[in-house]
């Protein structure tokens, strides 16, 4: 193993949901085509997708595991990768800054483990409310006569995980329809409603997995969800600064109607800037002169620093 791959590999590890499991055989893919691969026009994107494969999976808005298989896979058939593929890619473009990447990278470890604590208080609520469903006798009578009615273990997962469906963003349920056919349609039809009734997002064994407020990044934005059994407390609840600064990672600005009105102010600036920048250029004017003739069209004093207009003029 070269030592490229090695050090590939072992930034894989270090993150969450056990990645090295997932992308690792990718990586190695990548490590080993042939060097002809290399003048391949799309190799490069194949770099761009590898750096994508060391962020968090929170931040992927796309299967970047997949979609580099598919690139390695036309790369080795040595086909030219087709119109919409090239468009995705150009899409998604690179991955987020480091910075913002170690941020989400550690909050992806804490809710591995279930663990929000760093995000929010009033974990007793969670814990009176768990303690008094595992001394209901009703729910565990419910529970029982669904055992006998089923054998639970036939959509137990490998940890004996049993997970109602999930209800996504604004309240999309994409597989919402009534299905009866077939018994495990039936099943999840009834373990669906009594999650419902017992506030969990499903069972371990004979434990109820109850519902939890949590605070979870997605590519698209930050969601706090609050379980329906929760008596919020907005000021107690939540560790708003830390919230803050999670959701702030991946480079939201500061707003408001002030900040809102300059950034209008400064964008119309630059675009006038632009354009007389453009015609300065035209009329064939250089250097000083030119920098002095387009600050003169903005307004601004003659002594002011070139700089001031060279940011102004890179801005988008």
């Amino acid at each position: 193993m070269n030592s490229t791959l090695r050090a590939d590999l072992e930034r894989l590890k270090q993150l969450a949901y056990h990645r090295v499991e997932w992308s690792g055989d990718l990586l190695r893919q990548i490590h080993r085509l042939p060097r002809k691969c290399r003048t391949h026009p799309a190799y490069g994107v194949l770099q761009v997708l590898r750096h994508w494969l060391f962020a968090p999976i929170t931040l992927w808005p796309v299967d970047v595991d997949g979609l580099g298989r598919w690139v390695v896979d036309a790369i080795r058939a040595g086909r030219r990768l087709e119109r919409p593929l090239v468009l995705l890619t150009e899409l998604l473009g690179e991955p987020p800054e480091n910075a913002a990447q170690e941020i989400v990278a550690q909050h992806e470890h804490q809710v591995a483990k279930g663990d929000y604590e760093s995000l929010l208080m009033a974990r007793h609520k969670y814990e009176f409310q768990e303690q008094d469903l595992l001394a209901n006798p009703e729910f565990v009578a419910e529970w029982n006569r669904l055992k006998e009615i089923v054998d639970v273990r036939r959509h137990q997962d490998h940890k004996k995980i049993i997970r109602r469906r999930m209800v996504q963003e604004r309240n999309f349920r994409p597989d919402f329809g009534f299905r009866w056919k077939k018994p495990a349609e039936r099943f999840q039809e009834i373990f669906d409603a009594f999650c419902h009734r017992w506030n969990l997002y499903g069972m371990q064994g004979d434990r109820p997995l109850l519902l939890r407020l949590t605070v979870n990044l997605t590519p698209f934005g930050t969601m706090i969800f609050i379980p329906a059994y929760w008596s919020l407390d907005p000021k107690r609840d939540f560790k708003w600064r830390t919230i803050t600064a999670l959701h702030r990672a991946r480079g939201v600005p500061r707003q408001g109607a002030k900040l809102g009105l300059n950034r209008l102010s400064r964008a119309e600036e630059a675009r006038k800037a632009q354009a007389l920048w453009n015609q300065a250029t035209q009329a064939g004017l250089k250097g000083d002169q030119k920098f002095q003739w387009v600050m003169g069209g903005l307004g601004w004093h003659p002594r002011t620093d070139e700089s001031k207009l060279k940011r102004l003029l890179r801005q988008p």
